[in-house]
């Protein structure tokens, strides 16, 4: 049983290492070696744990997701009942959970990284689909609200500097967007 934690707590800082990685180095210079060393484990531990450094890399992107996963759940379980806060608390909820981890960031703005970008959208899309469906919007609406709560969210991401007191002013200047969003939108 020991040695599973050992292995379980190896791979989490091989994990957490590789995110400082990817923030330092990006995904085209990325180094297992320097992951290991960061770590402070041995050159050959990470290949214990990943066959190479695109699946370690695709393990951190899951360890995010989990986490992210874990908080949407959270929320849905909050708003159930409320579709237009549900969006609304999601969207803000994604901008402090990437905003108060600079390295989850700069993962997930990564060039190489749009691919499993989806997989963090698709609690917001999903959100906006009901929210647009239950209040009888066409297609065309559900698109545009879908691309106005991203294009708010990725625009705080990319606007927002690293001081905490100026985190907390993007995101309420982006909560003020989406609720001006869903008043402008057609049968809210």
């Amino acid at each position: 049983m020991e040695d599973a934690n050992l292995e379980t707590n190896v791979r989490v800082r091989l994990l957490l290492a590789g995110l400082s990685e990817m923030e330092e180095h990006g995904e085209g210079d990325f180094s297992l070696r320097r992951v290991a060393k960061r770590a402070q484990v041995s050159c050959a531990a990470p290949y214990r744990h990943f066959r190479d450094k695109e699946e370690l890399i695709d393990g951190i992107f899951a360890y995010l997701l989990e986490k992210w996963d874990l908080l949407c759940r959270e929320i849905a379980r909050a708003f159930s009942e409320d579709h237009a806060r549900h969006l609304t608390e999601l969207s803000l909820a994604y901008l402090r959970f990437w905003l108060s981890n600079p390295n989850y960031r700069s993962v997930l703005l990564s060039r190489a990284s749009a691919r499993r970008r989806e997989a963090f959208d698709a609690p917001l899309c999903r959100t906006a689909e009901i929210l647009a469906h239950a209040h009888g919007m066409s297609t065309d609406d559900t698109h545009r609200l879908t691309f106005a709560v991203l294009s708010t969210v990725y625009g705080a991401l990319l606007l927002a500097p690293q001081d905490t007191e100026e985190i907390q002013n993007t995101v309420t200047a982006a909560k003020e967007q989406i609720t001006f969003t869903l008043n402008a939108l057609p049968a809210l």
